[in-house]
């Protein structure tokens, strides 16, 4: 909540407010597409049209075309999986189906409210993890500058297949807006991606440390295997001249193995890499920053015991953590948004293993989801629409002030 989109062929287009438009991919023969490498003109058909501008509006169309289908099809597979997820949560709590709408009515609201408060302490334990980057990018910024900017990017992650693309290209055309440079804003986009995987991996392990015997043989030497990589890979965005090299030892290798393209990319990377490598914080600051990951993932994790003694459930306190690290697995995958359906069906399930009733499950699950998932879509969104006029409004003022400094140059001059 990470990297600019565009690997699906799909363009985005930026206005100054910092919004995203998507528009259709553009095909091989799209604009300038009509000539060859040569120079030489294209061959004109009968009716005074070229060859070359022909096949470029054919292959335009069909790639338009194939966009529309995947468009299509991606529509089918989401509401595919959200009915499969109803009718999965429907016929599991069968019979107690009665028994969830009658929990509904008999909710413990103080914990509620506390789960809105956890809610919200997550998003500033985030954003002031981005602030404490940004520092170190050079850019003086509070932490009440990013609470609206890491709410609006939660909801562009939450309300998109693979969300997660967009927001990262929301969150840093913000940063640029606050005085980053492209190469700051970046890393730190990249280094808060990283320390934010690698504090979910060490929330999933303590939950694995502190579940039964059984359990904790199984999950613990592979989710610790998956917390050392997470903290390797946060590690050497700490070190940028170390990762500059690892790429461009990879760079030479695959030069002899890989496509052309391919190496392309790679070396683009070690380039933009080598921008960050004056942006080096040390272990102290890194390690707080790797602290507030943790807090950002731990304050969501109390979201979901709160919904259970909403409810009035049993909370398996055991469990937990291995219940919301596989809730957050669901999330990221990029099927519907923000998991929609996916956690509600999977977490029911998990719960369930857990010895928590299915229609205790199922009530908190929701309560849970209506937090964690919809109260942060709503001001999320609201938080984007906020900074969407604001960035309007100083960018007006902004053209007022040069118009009125040319005219005042003009009138000098005259």
């Amino acid at each position: 909540m990470g990297q600019p989109a565009g690997g699906d062929g799909v363009v985005q287009s930026r206005s100054t407010d910092g919004t995203v438009d998507v528009t259709g991919p553009v095909g091989a023969g799209g604009p300038g597409g009509g000539r060859g490498g040569n120079g030489d003109a294209s061959a004109r058909s009968p009716n005074g049209a070229t060859a070359g501008s022909a096949g470029a509006t054919g292959e335009a169309s069909d790639a338009k075309g194939r966009h529309h289908r995947s468009d299509v099809l991606r529509w089918v597979l989401e509401v595919v999986v959200l009915a499969a997820a109803a009718i999965f949560v429907i016929r599991r709590a069968g019979n107690s189906i009665g028994q969830v709408g009658a929990v509904f009515g008999h909710l413990h609201w103080h914990w509620l409210f506390v789960s809105v408060a956890a809610e919200c302490g997550s998003i500033v334990a985030l954003s002031w993890l981005q602030q404490r980057l940004l520092r170190v990018a050079g850019v003086g910024v509070g932490v009440g500058d990013l609470v609206p900017v890491t709410a609006a990017s939660n909801a562009v992650a939450q309300s998109l297949p693979a969300g997660l693309l967009f927001a990262e290209g929301y969150s840093f055309r913000q940063y640029q807006r606050l005085g980053a440079s492209r190469a700051g804003g970046v890393w730190a986009e990249l280094s808060a991606g990283s320390l934010a995987a690698a504090g979910l991996a060490s929330v999933a392990v303590a939950g694995a440390v502190v579940v039964g015997p059984g359990l904790r043989l199984k999950l613990l030497p592979g989710l610790a295997v998956v917390l050392a990589g997470a903290l390797v890979a946060a590690a050497l965005f700490r070190k940028a001249p170390l990762l500059a090299s690892l790429i461009a030892r990879v760079l030479r290798f695959s030069e002899r193995v890989l496509p052309a393209s391919l190496c392309r990319h790679l070396r683009s990377a070690e380039q933009a890499v080598r921008g960050m490598c004056g942006f080096q914080p040390s272990w102290s600051v890194w390690a707080i920053c790797l602290l507030a990951a943790i807090l950002n993932w731990g304050l969501d994790a109390v979201v979901l015991v709160m919904g259970l003694l909403t409810v009035g459930g049993p909370v398996p306190w055991r469990g937990v953590l291995l219940c919301y690290a596989a809730a957050q697995l669901l999330v990221e995958l990029p099927i519907t948004p923000g998991g929609l359906g996916l956690v509600e069906g999977g977490l029911v399930e998990v719960l369930t293993r857990f010895h928590v009733s299915v229609s205790r499950a199922t009530a908190g699950t929701l309560m849970y989801r209506a937090v964690s998932y919809w109260f942060l879509l709503v001001i999320g969104w609201g938080a984007a629409s906020w900074l969407t006029v604001r960035n309007r409004r100083a960018d007006r003022t902004q053209g007022q002030a040069r118009s009125q400094g040319e005219a005042q140059t003009a009138h000098n001059f005259g």
